[in-house]
């Protein structure tokens, strides 16, 4: 008998089948219900749906001697895609970015945004997506939210987690009870900080923030129908513009021109680095003297062994070396910067705040209307509003 050709068909490199939004099991015989199964993650490049062609089968042949014709397999084409690329044979389909991949109406997707309809709770569990994320409701306390893109709540922020590689965006709050974060590796935009941190590598723009916790590496505004900073610290890099700064109950409120306590972080341990490479380039000068003395008194391949291991250590280690130091003058170079930043107060600073300025501090002691504060000759210093002066 002939054999008929198999049809060509599809093999996807991922589950199709609904998701079942059921938690994770971990160790213990236990779940994780802030885990759980609501969309498939991909990276770019990873490889989706393949194609398996179809086969020709096999001719038979009669009792008397004749050819049987086989039927052959019937062909079929990829599925159409969004955010996906094929190779040259149009037989593999590859994800263009990285995020999230869904499989409906005979259509790839990937999206670099994960879209929350509602509040980010229990319902939703934790989110560590590898793009950007949306919330279109708000974010419940205990819920962490990571992304390598951007993040977008159009509610308010509980005592939850937000980490993000770039923009942070808050069109309501945070109510933080004192757990809140939100640590960005962009700009932050929030309407108001009560009790939570906020760290940013960007700009900080909010509208008030009461004993709350704030560090930028750029600038801190505080601007809006209140634009004040009641209770708490604010460290800037940069320049920091509020209406109120402290309050008329004489509340503690710090307000401080420098580098980020995480960049210092960063500078400390880089030095660390520094110190402990040239070490390991000083050992490998010995094993190098050690080869040199050494190389007609032992075997061959013993040798070359060690000499190969140590010229491509010292090749890892110079290189990170150079990196380290880039990074470590210039995060010196931002130091020796940071007092040039002012401090402009558009209305009142009240007594009970502490301002910070390179290696002084001033306390406020009485009201201080419409000034700036700034470091000239290694103290503080403050007048009129000059950015009131720019502006006119």
């Amino acid at each position: 008998m002939p054999q008929d050709g198999e049809d060509g068909k599809l093999l996807f490199n991922f589950s199709t089948d609904k998701r079942t939004g059921c938690p994770m099991e971990i160790e213990g015989n236990r779940v994780d219900y802030r885990s759980l199964d609501l969309y498939i993650p991909v990276e770019k490049g990873q490889l989706l749906v393949t194609l398996i062609p179809p086969t020709e089968g096999a001719s038979g042949i009669s009792v008397t001697g004749e050819g049987l014709t086989q039927k052959p397999g019937k062909n079929i084409s990829l599925p159409r895609g969004v955010n996906t690329e094929l190779n040259p044979e149009n037989s593999q389909m590859f994800a263009s970015c990285s995020g999230m991949v869904e499989f409906t109406n005979n259509t790839v997707v990937v999206s670099d945004v994960y879209n929350v309809k509602g509040d980010c709770d229990l319902s939703v569990g934790n989110i560590d997506f590898d793009g950007s994320v949306h919330i279109k409701g708000s974010v419940r306390s205990g819920s962490l939210i990571k992304a390598t893109g951007s993040v977008i709540v159009d509610g308010c922020v509980e005592a939850a987690t937000i980490i993000a590689g770039g923009n942070v965006e808050v069109k309501g709050g945070m109510q933080g009870a004192d757990r809140g974060m939100i640590d960005a590796g962009g700009a932050v935009k929030i309407l108001y900080v009560e009790r939570g941190t906020v760290i940013a590598d960007g700009p900080i723009t909010i509208d008030t923030c009461i004993h709350s916790t704030l560090e930028t590496g750029d600038s801190f505004v505080a601007e809006g129908r209140r634009g004040a900073i009641m209770g708490g610290r604010v460290n800037s890099s940069g320049n920091i513009v509020a209406n109120f700064i402290g309050a008329v109950s004489n509340t503690r409120t710090e307000v401080a021109i420098g580098v980020m306590p995480r960049k210092q972080a960063r500078l400390h341990f880089l030095e660390n680095e520094i110190e402990r490479i040239k070490n390991e380039l000083n050992k490998l000068d010995q094993l190098d003297s050690y080869l040199r003395q050494t190389k007609n008194k032992m075997k061959n391949e013993t040798w070359e062994l060690l000499q190969k291991s140590g010229i491509e250590n010292r090749r890892i280690l110079t290189e990170n070396l150079s990196v380290y130091r880039t990074e470590k003058d210039f995060l010196v170079n931002e130091i020796e910067n940071a007092a040039i930043g002012m401090i402009h107060v558009l209305d009142t600073v009240f007594s009970g705040t502490k301002v910070i300025i390179g290696s002084d501090a001033y306390s406020v002691d009485n009201e201080i209307s419409f000034t700036s504060f700034k470091y000239r000759d290694k103290q503080i210093v403050y007048g009129p509003c000059e950015l009131i002066k720019k502006a006119n």
